[in-house]
């Protein structure tokens, strides 16, 4: 298992490649995946290096579908397999691969590739962890899970899985909170003062 020094290496020299806002998105999503993690007993330390390195494939500068595949065959070329599984699983709430918001910006062969992946793996509570902490921890602090979706699909558009996948996230949230047997948010008291000190202009890009 990768250890959290070499972890936040490999986060930091992805920076100076291709610097950005995603940087503090990962470690924000690190630390949600952290305390969920926390909450149901499970590797913390496990949990944050999933999270801070989920897209990592951002490094090649891919900005839509591409940055999945790329941290994928990136974390497998560094020798681990095991964070290679959340670069490629954070984003599929539901196992098709033309589910993703993303821009379509990969080929056939890889499509193909992560669909094949997603339709050989189950997804154990770790994927579930990181996929949730994705869509609670934005560039800056932690959100709703509802105002993170908004604020993507305003920026990036809607699709026929739209709904679907919509239903899939709240399901997986409900499912979640009935481990921690309550509301997920009761474990990110920074939601309620974003929710308090953020006007929807400053949050959303408004056309």
């Amino acid at each position: 298992m990768l250890d959290l020094d070499s972890a936040k290496d490999i986060l930091y020299k992805a920076e100076k490649q291709n610097p950005g806002k995603w940087v503090k998105h990962s470690l924000n999503v690190a630390e949600a995946a952290k305390r969920l993690a926390n909450e149901l007993n499970l590797d913390t330390n496990r949990a944050y290096i999933y999270g801070l390195l989920h897209d990592i494939g951002r490094i090649y500068k891919g900005i839509g579908v591409k940055h999945i595949i790329d941290g994928y065959h990136y974390m497998n070329e560094l020798g681990h397999p095991d964070i290679a599984r959340y670069c490629l699983t954070h984003t599929f709430f539901i196992k098709d691969v033309k589910s993703s918001c993303c821009l379509w910006d990969i080929i056939d062969k890889e499509a193909y590739e992560i669909q094949e992946y997603l339709d050989t793996h189950e997804y154990d509570l770790y994927d579930k962890i990181i996929q949730i902490a994705d869509c609670i921890g934005d560039t800056e602090s932690f959100v709703t899970i509802e105002r993170r979706l908004i604020d993507v699909h305003l920026r990036k558009g809607v699709n026929e899985n739209t709904i679907m996948t919509w239903n899939a996230i709240f399901k997986l949230q409900a499912e979640l909170e009935e481990l921690l047997g309550s509301s997920i948010y009761s474990i990110f008291p920074e939601v309620k003062m974003e929710i308090e000190k953020k006007l929807v202009k400053d949050y959303l890009t408004l056309k």
